[in-house]
């Protein structure tokens, strides 16, 4: 299930839907109305990428587990239909995973996906922003989580678990509503 920040309300690492099934939630989800964690990680254009370097634009940082896998490439469709009403409102999308850049520049090839894609195979940032998760067996890798970012660099909305098939709607439309604020 989608859980929004709408009311100011966070997922956190705690979160009982997030537990069980031998899954291990790493830490704690950034707290809506504070500074986003940098980060630098490699992109899929072979240069790094940073939080800071995006300063002066709204920016969706989404996390997803695996390239190829049918949920993620739902979510990563959507958010390239939607690309250009983002970023005709200064908003920038960024798709984070834990797998090799390789593997992600083919991701992007193959689905003709615009927006930058990072990988953090060190899985520093996925645990930064609570989005990390372990697998007896598997290892750790990005689960899914979307965080808006303001221009300034706040986390300004959170979603834990996002229906990859509505992540780009639903984020389209709250950020609509924080730069639209009634």
């Amino acid at each position: 299930p989608l859980v929004a920040s709408s009311r100011n309300r966070l997922i956190s690492a705690r979160t009982p839907a997030l537990r069980g099934k031998g899954r291990t939630i790493m830490m704690a989800t950034p707290a809506v109305d504070t500074a986003a964690p940098d980060f630098d990680l490699l992109s899929d254009s072979g240069k790094n990428l940073s939080l800071k370097s995006l300063r002066g634009k709204w920016v969706i940082v989404y996390f997803y587990p695996k390239a190829f896998t049918a949920g993620c490439t739902c979510q990563a469709e959507a958010y390239q239909n939607d690309i250009a009403d983002f970023r005709s409102k200064n908003c920038e999308v960024i798709g984070i995973s834990t797998n090799p850049i390789e593997k992600i520049q083919e991701f992007k090839r193959e689905y003709g996906l615009s927006f930058p894609m990072l990988s953090d195979r060190e899985c520093t940032v996925v645990e930064a922003y609570g989005a990390a998760i372990k697998l007896p067996f598997v290892g750790t890798f990005a689960n899914r989580f979307t965080f808006i970012v303001d221009p300034e660099g706040i986390v300004r909305a959170s979603f834990g678990n996002p229906d990859p098939k509505m992540d780009s709607i639903v984020s389209f439309a709250k950020l609509m509503e924080l730069q639209n604020p009634k």
